[in-house]
């Protein structure tokens, strides 16, 4: 079955899926059906971000460069 994930680009573990939620006690990496499903969660993320900034609750908002949606084999 084909899902997609959302990765972020770690200097040392190159593109990496960095979400997880919780299930049963276990962090499982979080992943979409849809590619469209993982992009609205990414711009959901930096607009929860930018807004973060704007409260001055971080220093700055990560850089969209840093993260992709990819497709990838769940068995």
């Amino acid at each position: 079955m084909t899902r997609y994930e959302v990765r972020e680009f770690c200097l040392f573990g190159g593109w990496t899926n960095t979400w997880s939620h919780e299930e049963n006690g276990k962090n499982i990496p979080t992943t979409y059906d849809t590619e469209e499903d993982a992009e609205a969660e990414l711009k959901y993320f930096f607009k929860q971000m930018r807004k973060a900034k704007r409260n001055k609750e971080i220093e700055d908002v990560p850089d969209t460069e840093d993260f992709r949606v990819e497709e990838v084999e769940n068995d």
